[in-house]
Protein backbone atom coordinates (compact mmCIF):
# COMPACT_ATOMS: atom_id res chain seq x y z
CA UNK A 1 0.00 0.00 0.00
CA UNK A 2 1.59 3.43 -1.27
CA UNK A 3 0.75 5.84 1.56
CA UNK A 4 1.82 10.01 1.81
CA UNK A 5 1.21 12.64 4.10
CA UNK A 6 -0.20 15.77 3.35
CA UNK A 7 0.00 18.83 5.86
CA UNK A 8 -1.67 21.90 5.01
CA UNK A 9 -0.42 25.90 5.96
CA UNK A 10 1.26 28.56 5.78
CA UNK A 11 3.12 28.21 9.16
CA UNK A 12 4.93 25.18 7.82
CA UNK A 13 6.27 26.57 4.74
CA UNK A 14 7.83 29.84 6.82
CA UNK A 15 9.34 27.66 9.44
CA UNK A 16 7.43 29.05 12.38
CA UNK A 17 6.48 25.32 13.15
CA UNK A 18 7.37 21.78 12.31
CA UNK A 19 5.69 18.96 10.78
CA UNK A 20 5.54 16.76 13.48
CA UNK A 21 2.29 14.77 12.34
CA UNK A 22 3.86 13.64 9.52
CA UNK A 23 6.63 12.27 11.95
CA UNK A 24 4.13 10.80 14.12
CA UNK A 25 1.77 9.27 11.54
CA UNK A 26 5.11 7.74 10.06
CA UNK A 27 6.34 5.94 12.98
CA UNK A 28 3.14 4.63 13.86
CA UNK A 29 2.35 3.03 9.96
CA UNK A 30 5.86 1.72 10.31
CA UNK A 31 5.04 -0.35 13.37
CA UNK A 32 1.63 -1.95 11.24
CA UNK A 33 4.01 -3.02 8.25
CA UNK A 34 4.02 0.09 5.98
CA UNK A 35 6.20 2.73 5.55
CA UNK A 36 5.65 6.25 3.93
CA UNK A 37 6.09 6.93 0.16
CA UNK A 38 6.29 10.69 0.69
CA UNK A 39 5.64 13.57 3.03
CA UNK A 40 4.15 16.78 1.19
CA UNK A 41 3.44 20.22 2.66
CA UNK A 42 1.55 23.47 0.99
CA UNK A 43 0.08 26.26 1.67
CA UNK A 44 -3.10 27.61 2.78
CA UNK A 45 -4.64 28.38 -0.86
CA UNK A 46 -7.47 26.17 -2.82
CA UNK A 47 -5.53 25.83 -5.73
CA UNK A 48 -2.44 24.45 -4.26
CA UNK A 49 -5.01 22.16 -2.42
CA UNK A 50 -6.15 21.02 -5.57
CA UNK A 51 -2.96 20.54 -7.94
CA UNK A 52 -1.80 18.35 -4.65
CA UNK A 53 -4.51 15.80 -4.51
CA UNK A 54 -4.38 15.51 -8.08
CA UNK A 55 -1.01 14.65 -8.29
CA UNK A 56 -0.99 12.66 -4.94
CA UNK A 57 -3.75 10.63 -6.33
CA UNK A 58 -1.47 9.50 -9.76
CA UNK A 59 0.70 7.79 -7.18
CA UNK A 60 -0.92 6.96 -3.83
CA UNK A 61 -3.38 4.74 -2.40
CA UNK A 62 -3.74 6.30 0.81
CA UNK A 63 -3.25 10.11 1.63
CA UNK A 64 -3.24 11.75 5.15
CA UNK A 65 -3.58 15.44 5.52
CA UNK A 66 -3.61 17.64 8.57
CA UNK A 67 -4.53 21.20 8.73
CA UNK A 68 -7.27 23.77 7.41
CA UNK A 69 -10.22 22.64 9.44
CA UNK A 70 -10.29 25.67 11.92
CA UNK A 71 -12.75 28.59 12.37
CA UNK A 72 -10.09 31.11 10.68
CA UNK A 73 -9.89 32.72 7.47
CA UNK A 74 -7.16 30.58 6.45
CA UNK A 75 -8.55 27.52 7.41
CA UNK A 76 -9.83 26.39 3.60
CA UNK A 77 -9.38 22.78 3.58
CA UNK A 78 -13.04 21.69 3.69
CA UNK A 79 -14.38 24.67 1.22
CA UNK A 80 -11.36 23.89 -1.39
CA UNK A 81 -12.41 19.51 -1.41
CA UNK A 82 -16.08 20.32 -1.73
CA UNK A 83 -15.09 22.41 -4.81
CA UNK A 84 -13.01 20.06 -6.13
CA UNK A 85 -15.65 17.21 -6.10
CA UNK A 86 -18.34 19.81 -6.53
CA UNK A 87 -20.43 19.53 -4.18
CA UNK A 88 -21.44 21.70 -1.20
CA UNK A 89 -20.19 22.09 2.42
CA UNK A 90 -22.79 21.06 5.20
CA UNK A 91 -22.74 21.06 9.09
CA UNK A 92 -21.75 17.73 10.49
CA UNK A 93 -24.53 17.97 13.51
CA UNK A 94 -23.10 15.50 16.09
CA UNK A 95 -20.14 17.97 15.81
CA UNK A 96 -22.36 21.00 16.20
CA UNK A 97 -24.40 19.55 18.92
CA UNK A 98 -20.65 18.90 20.95
CA UNK A 99 -19.43 22.36 20.46
CA UNK A 100 -23.16 24.72 21.52
CA UNK A 101 -22.32 22.46 24.47
CA UNK A 102 -18.75 23.41 25.36
CA UNK A 103 -19.64 26.76 24.40
CA UNK A 104 -22.81 26.82 27.13
CA UNK A 105 -20.69 25.14 29.56
CA UNK A 106 -18.05 28.23 29.41
CA UNK A 107 -20.46 30.56 28.93
CA UNK A 108 -19.15 31.85 25.34
CA UNK A 109 -20.99 33.01 22.58
CA UNK A 110 -21.20 31.31 19.22
CA UNK A 111 -20.33 33.09 16.51
CA UNK A 112 -20.69 32.26 12.87
CA UNK A 113 -17.16 31.73 12.65
CA UNK A 114 -16.90 29.39 15.41
CA UNK A 115 -19.77 26.75 13.41
CA UNK A 116 -16.86 27.13 10.53
CA UNK A 117 -15.14 24.49 12.21
CA UNK A 118 -17.86 21.63 12.25
CA UNK A 119 -18.21 22.54 7.95
CA UNK A 120 -17.64 19.03 6.18
CA UNK A 121 -17.85 18.09 2.26
CA UNK A 122 -21.14 16.97 1.75
CA UNK A 123 -21.72 13.18 0.96
CA UNK A 124 -18.21 12.37 2.96
CA UNK A 125 -17.51 10.08 5.50
CA UNK A 126 -16.83 12.16 8.87
CA UNK A 127 -13.93 11.27 11.36
CA UNK A 128 -14.75 11.37 14.82
CA UNK A 129 -12.93 13.88 16.90
CA UNK A 130 -12.60 12.60 20.51
CA UNK A 131 -10.45 15.49 21.40
CA UNK A 132 -11.29 18.96 19.64
CA UNK A 133 -14.26 20.38 17.82
CA UNK A 134 -13.63 19.89 14.33
CA UNK A 135 -14.09 16.49 12.74
CA UNK A 136 -12.53 14.98 10.06
CA UNK A 137 -13.91 13.60 6.89
CA UNK A 138 -12.36 10.86 4.49
CA UNK A 139 -13.36 10.60 0.72
CA UNK A 140 -12.27 8.68 -2.30
CA UNK A 141 -10.77 10.66 -4.94
CA UNK A 142 -9.65 9.10 -8.34
CA UNK A 143 -9.24 5.87 -6.61
CA UNK A 144 -7.43 7.37 -4.05
CA UNK A 145 -8.39 7.22 -0.06
CA UNK A 146 -7.99 11.08 1.50
CA UNK A 147 -8.32 11.78 5.01
CA UNK A 148 -8.93 15.00 6.01
CA UNK A 149 -7.22 15.76 10.09
CA UNK A 150 -6.95 18.68 12.34
CA UNK A 151 -3.44 19.68 12.08
CA UNK A 152 -3.63 20.04 16.15
CA UNK A 153 -1.10 17.44 16.97
CA UNK A 154 -3.46 16.46 19.98
CA UNK A 155 -6.59 15.83 17.98
CA UNK A 156 -4.40 14.38 14.96
CA UNK A 157 -2.70 11.81 17.03
CA UNK A 158 -6.33 10.66 18.45
CA UNK A 159 -8.20 10.88 15.16
CA UNK A 160 -5.56 9.13 13.01
CA UNK A 161 -5.45 6.15 15.65
CA UNK A 162 -9.56 5.77 16.38
CA UNK A 163 -10.31 6.36 12.94
CA UNK A 164 -8.17 5.71 10.41
CA UNK A 165 -5.39 3.08 11.43
CA UNK A 166 -8.03 0.49 12.06
CA UNK A 167 -8.75 0.77 8.18
CA UNK A 168 -4.91 1.01 6.96
CA UNK A 169 -3.35 -0.72 9.17
CA UNK A 170 -1.43 -3.93 8.14
CA UNK A 171 0.87 -6.88 9.47
CA UNK A 172 2.23 -5.52 12.75
CA UNK A 173 6.55 -5.94 13.00
CA UNK A 174 8.34 -7.01 15.58
CA UNK A 175 11.07 -4.71 16.69
CA UNK A 176 13.71 -4.50 19.09
CA UNK A 177 15.63 -1.02 20.22
CA UNK A 178 18.75 -0.46 22.13
CA UNK A 179 19.65 2.76 23.33
CA UNK A 180 23.50 3.46 23.63
CA UNK A 181 25.97 5.83 24.61
CA UNK A 182 29.83 6.04 24.71
CA UNK A 183 29.67 4.55 20.84
CA UNK A 184 30.11 7.03 17.53
CA UNK A 185 27.62 6.27 14.89
CA UNK A 186 29.96 4.94 12.74
CA UNK A 187 31.54 2.68 15.61
CA UNK A 188 27.52 1.50 15.86
CA UNK A 189 27.69 0.38 12.24
CA UNK A 190 30.88 -1.07 11.70
CA UNK A 191 30.13 -3.08 14.70
CA UNK A 192 26.47 -3.97 13.17
CA UNK A 193 28.31 -4.68 9.66
CA UNK A 194 28.61 -8.72 10.51
CA UNK A 195 24.97 -8.87 12.11
CA UNK A 196 24.12 -7.22 8.67
CA UNK A 197 25.93 -9.58 6.23
CA UNK A 198 23.60 -12.19 7.39
CA UNK A 199 20.63 -10.94 8.43
CA UNK A 200 17.63 -12.73 7.12
CA UNK A 201 15.82 -10.71 4.03
CA UNK A 202 12.88 -10.21 6.13
CA UNK A 203 14.60 -8.06 8.81
CA UNK A 204 16.69 -5.22 8.82
CA UNK A 205 18.65 -2.91 11.25
CA UNK A 206 17.43 1.34 11.95
CA UNK A 207 19.72 3.51 13.30
CA UNK A 208 19.04 6.98 14.94
CA UNK A 209 21.63 9.77 16.30
CA UNK A 210 19.74 11.72 19.23
CA UNK A 211 23.19 13.01 20.63
CA UNK A 212 24.83 12.24 22.56
CA UNK A 213 22.91 8.97 22.17
CA UNK A 214 22.92 6.52 19.26
CA UNK A 215 19.96 4.39 18.86
CA UNK A 216 19.81 0.96 16.86
CA UNK A 217 16.53 -1.05 16.10
CA UNK A 218 15.97 -4.56 14.85
CA UNK A 219 12.94 -4.69 12.48
CA UNK A 220 11.22 -8.21 11.92
CA UNK A 221 8.42 -9.00 9.28
CA UNK A 222 6.88 -11.77 10.35
CA UNK A 223 5.42 -13.19 13.65
CA UNK A 224 8.45 -15.70 14.27
CA UNK A 225 9.76 -14.75 17.63
CA UNK A 226 11.52 -17.64 18.46
CA UNK A 227 13.84 -16.61 15.80
CA UNK A 228 13.69 -12.96 16.22
CA UNK A 229 14.59 -13.51 19.59
CA UNK A 230 17.36 -15.38 18.52
CA UNK A 231 18.77 -12.45 16.36
CA UNK A 232 17.98 -9.64 19.67
CA UNK A 233 20.13 -12.48 21.83
CA UNK A 234 23.03 -11.70 19.24
CA UNK A 235 22.92 -7.83 18.60
CA UNK A 236 22.27 -7.82 22.62
CA UNK A 237 25.69 -9.52 23.46
CA UNK A 238 27.97 -6.99 21.07
CA UNK A 239 25.99 -3.72 22.23
CA UNK A 240 26.15 -4.67 25.92
CA UNK A 241 28.96 -2.16 26.23
CA UNK A 242 26.95 0.64 25.13
CA UNK A 243 23.39 -0.06 26.06
CA UNK A 244 22.48 1.57 28.90
CA UNK A 245 18.35 0.71 28.08
CA UNK A 246 16.55 -1.75 26.03
CA UNK A 247 13.24 -0.11 27.11
CA UNK A 248 11.14 2.98 25.21
CA UNK A 249 12.02 5.00 28.43
CA UNK A 250 14.18 7.93 27.94
CA UNK A 251 17.46 8.13 30.16
CA UNK A 252 15.98 11.07 32.33
CA UNK A 253 13.11 8.69 33.77
CA UNK A 254 15.53 6.03 34.25
CA UNK A 255 17.64 8.15 35.88
CA UNK A 256 14.72 9.67 38.30
CA UNK A 257 13.67 5.87 38.57
CA UNK A 258 16.83 4.55 40.04
CA UNK A 259 16.93 7.65 42.65
CA UNK A 260 13.42 6.61 43.58
CA UNK A 261 14.30 3.11 44.14
CA UNK A 262 17.31 4.31 46.16
CA UNK A 263 15.45 7.11 48.04
CA UNK A 264 18.62 9.43 46.97
CA UNK A 265 18.28 13.20 45.86
CA UNK A 266 20.71 14.84 43.61
CA UNK A 267 22.05 18.19 43.02
CA UNK A 268 24.06 19.54 40.52
CA UNK A 269 26.87 22.10 39.89
CA UNK A 270 26.57 23.19 36.42
CA UNK A 271 29.15 25.37 34.26
CA UNK A 272 29.45 24.59 30.70
CA UNK A 273 25.95 23.02 30.34
CA UNK A 274 24.03 26.27 31.76
CA UNK A 275 21.84 24.14 33.86
CA UNK A 276 20.86 21.81 31.29
CA UNK A 277 21.34 18.59 33.07
CA UNK A 278 18.58 20.06 35.45
CA UNK A 279 16.43 21.25 33.05
CA UNK A 280 16.75 17.90 31.12
CA UNK A 281 15.78 15.89 34.76
CA UNK A 282 12.74 18.36 35.83
CA UNK A 283 10.65 17.91 32.56
CA UNK A 284 9.68 14.57 33.72
CA UNK A 285 6.38 14.73 35.98
CA UNK A 286 7.72 14.00 39.81
CA UNK A 287 11.40 15.21 39.60
CA UNK A 288 10.86 17.40 42.40
CA UNK A 289 11.25 14.82 44.94
CA UNK A 290 14.83 13.83 43.99
CA UNK A 291 15.64 16.72 42.11
CA UNK A 292 17.21 19.46 44.49
CA UNK A 293 18.03 21.71 41.84
CA UNK A 294 21.28 23.24 40.86
CA UNK A 295 24.29 25.92 40.82
CA UNK A 296 25.32 27.24 37.67
CA UNK A 297 28.46 28.24 38.25
CA UNK A 298 29.23 29.09 34.76
CA UNK A 299 32.12 32.32 35.30
CA UNK A 300 34.82 31.70 37.25
CA UNK A 301 33.61 34.11 40.14
CA UNK A 302 30.55 32.31 39.95
CA UNK A 303 32.68 29.22 41.15
CA UNK A 304 34.24 31.02 44.00
CA UNK A 305 31.39 32.51 45.49
CA UNK A 306 28.50 30.09 45.02
CA UNK A 307 30.73 26.80 45.25
CA UNK A 308 33.77 27.93 47.39
CA UNK A 309 36.31 26.95 44.61
CA UNK A 310 39.97 28.44 44.13
CA UNK A 311 40.66 28.74 40.69
CA UNK A 312 42.01 31.81 38.87
CA UNK A 313 42.15 31.26 35.59
CA UNK A 314 39.52 29.59 32.88
CA UNK A 315 42.35 26.89 31.87
CA UNK A 316 42.09 25.60 35.82
CA UNK A 317 38.72 25.99 35.63
CA UNK A 318 37.97 23.08 33.79
CA UNK A 319 40.09 19.81 35.23
CA UNK A 320 39.32 16.52 36.92
CA UNK A 321 39.76 18.19 40.35
CA UNK A 322 37.52 21.40 39.93
CA UNK A 323 35.06 18.95 38.70
CA UNK A 324 35.42 17.04 41.95
CA UNK A 325 35.21 20.05 44.15
CA UNK A 326 32.02 21.15 42.16
CA UNK A 327 30.52 18.03 43.05
CA UNK A 328 31.17 18.09 46.75
CA UNK A 329 30.70 21.17 47.09
CA UNK A 330 27.66 21.19 45.76
CA UNK A 331 26.16 17.91 47.89
CA UNK A 332 27.75 19.60 50.92
CA UNK A 333 25.72 22.74 50.32
CA UNK A 334 22.20 20.54 49.49
CA UNK A 335 22.78 18.15 51.76
CA UNK A 336 21.40 15.44 48.96
CA UNK A 337 23.25 12.04 48.96
CA UNK A 338 25.03 12.87 45.46
CA UNK A 339 26.52 15.59 44.15
CA UNK A 340 27.31 15.88 40.42
CA UNK A 341 28.99 18.58 38.29
CA UNK A 342 29.52 19.47 34.38
CA UNK A 343 32.68 21.46 33.68
CA UNK A 344 34.17 21.83 30.25
CA UNK A 345 34.95 23.50 27.33
CA UNK A 346 32.29 24.26 24.59
CA UNK A 347 32.82 27.63 22.80
CA UNK A 348 34.14 27.22 19.39
CA UNK A 349 37.29 29.71 20.44
CA UNK A 350 37.77 27.79 23.77
CA UNK A 351 40.06 25.12 25.04
CA UNK A 352 43.76 24.37 25.68
CA UNK A 353 46.11 22.07 23.56
CA UNK A 354 45.31 19.72 26.51
CA UNK A 355 41.68 20.17 27.12
CA UNK A 356 40.79 21.64 23.43
CA UNK A 357 37.63 22.61 23.01
CA UNK A 358 34.78 19.95 23.41
CA UNK A 359 36.36 18.96 26.29
CA UNK A 360 34.14 17.93 29.25
CA UNK A 361 34.94 17.12 32.76
CA UNK A 362 31.96 15.51 34.77
CA UNK A 363 31.69 13.86 38.47
CA UNK A 364 29.22 12.68 41.05
CA UNK A 365 29.91 12.44 44.47
CA UNK A 366 27.80 9.44 45.95
CA UNK A 367 27.95 8.23 49.72
CA UNK A 368 30.68 6.10 49.65
CA UNK A 369 32.97 7.18 46.31
CA UNK A 370 33.48 9.47 43.64
CA UNK A 371 33.21 8.69 40.24
CA UNK A 372 34.94 11.06 37.60
CA UNK A 373 34.42 10.70 33.71
CA UNK A 374 37.06 12.37 31.12
CA UNK A 375 34.88 13.07 27.60
CA UNK A 376 35.97 14.98 24.22
CA UNK A 377 32.58 15.50 23.08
Amino acid sequence: MKIETLAIGDELLTGKIADTNSAFVADLLFSHGHRLENISVIADTIQALHEKMRECAKRADVVICFGGLGPTSDDKTAEAVAKLIQVKVVQHEASKERLLKFYRSRNREVIPATLKQVLYPEGTDPLKNSVGLAPGFHLVFEATNFYFLPGVPQEMKAMFQNEVLPQIKGEEMLSHQWKCLGVWESELQQLMDPIEAVLPTNAYLGYRTRFPENHLTLYWKGQDEAKFEGWVRKIREILEPFTYTEEKAEIESLILHRLREKNLKVAFAESCTGGLAVHRLTQIAGASDFVWGGVIAYRIEAKKKLLGISVDSIEEAVSADVAREMAESVKRVSGCEIGAAITGFMGPDSGTPENPAGTIYLCVSGKEKIEKKHQLA
